[in-house]
């Protein structure tokens, strides 16, 4: 049995899709909410969908006792304290598979680096790329990437690779999950230029530089760049810039229309990551001194006090340079 801890839309989602070959815990911490989707069969957020019957639902962390893999679906910024929480109920060397996408606050660790922390001794890897929860729960296809721990990565193929989900592999576990985060950033950044009725030429632009920053960040730190032009990097970038459902997205737009980010954020049922990221980034770009102008106008956004329309005119009129990829 196999437990995915995060009853978020991904959690869900990936518990859905693994129950379709063992069974699946699927554990909360809001006990509340558990047992709502215990008793209805359905997420708040995917409604019309229900949930596989080998799909258990449960906030006792005593059943995590005998899984043989954990799938993390725990948004960043509550990972390391869920992990606390969790430590004495996970079987030691459980693989964990990080399914969350972000930089931590103060730390600027990936989620990785924070089970490494918080759970060690146990095998670590991560899977990502384009996957909106709503398209996997429906039955659409879709292609992740898995990286990390050799062995945790062959047992994730093993169980959730088929004609729904192709899973490929890589080395980089920094890239993967430096794509997974950053694209965040840069949907937000999406979503300001689309709120702002800048068109299609502008969007694309600004995609494509955020990905060179994205690149050049990861670059900067030991990832591969290859990484980047893969499905972990643009094709996860695309589908979160472009998809109606994003959250990122979503939060760019609602930026542009002049909605305060503080309570855009509070009232959200889904947790847009890039808010959080945007500023981690900008420090951890400061301390390899890379420069990230995407994500420090959209920090500025957010977290300052800079008007929307003001961040992209100080992208647009920067100084002319060669682009770089």
């Amino acid at each position: 049995m196999i437990a995915v801890v995060g009853t978020g839309t991904w959690g869900t989602a990936a518990a859905c899709l693994a129950a379709e070959r063992t069974g699946t815990l699927l554990w909360g911490r809001d006990s509340d909410k558990t047992a709502a989707m215990a008793a209805s069969r359905v997420h708040p957020q995917i409604p019309g969908i229900r949930l596989p019957a080998a799909v258990e639902v449960t906030s006792d962390p005593a059943r995590l006792a005998g899984v043989d893999m954990v799938l993390w679906a725990v948004p960043t910024q509550h990972s390391r304290t869920v992990a606390a929480q969790l430590a004495a109920h996970l079987p030691a060397g459980v693989p964990l598979v990080s399914l969350s996408k972000g930089l931590e606050q103060g730390s600027l660790a990936r989620v990785s680096e924070i089970l490494s922390a918080a759970l060690p001794g146990r095998p670590i890897a991560a899977l990502s790329g384009p996957s909106h929860a709503i398209e996997v729960m429906r039955g659409l296809p879709a292609c992740l990437v898995a990286a990390g721990d050799a062995e945790a990565c062959r047992r994730l193929v093993a169980l959730m690779h088929g004609p729904r989900l192709r899973i490929y592999t890589s080395p980089d576990l920094l890239g993967v999950e430096l794509c997974g985060a950053l694209k965040n950033v840069i949907a937000v950044a999406s979503g300001m230029c689309e709120g702002l009725g800048l068109g299609d030429n502008a969007r694309a632009a600004l995609l494509a530089r955020g990905l060179a920053e994205m690149r050049r960040l990861g670059r900067a730190l030991g990832a591969q760049d290859s990484t980047f032009a893969g499905v972990a990097g643009v094709g996860d970038l695309l589908t979160t810039c472009y998809a109606p459902h994003g959250r990122n997205r979503a939060l760019g737009l609602a930026l542009a229309k002049g909605q305060n980010p503080v309570d855009f954020l509070a009232q959200a049922s889904t947790v847009a990551e890039g808010a959080w990221t945007c500023r981690a980034a900008v420090e951890l770009g400061q301390r390899v001194a890379v420069e990230l102008p995407i994500a420090s106008q959209v920090a500025s956004v957010i977290w300052g006090t800079l008007p929307v329309s003001q961040a992209v005119h100080l992208l647009l009129s920067r100084a002319p340079k060669e682009d770089d990829a």
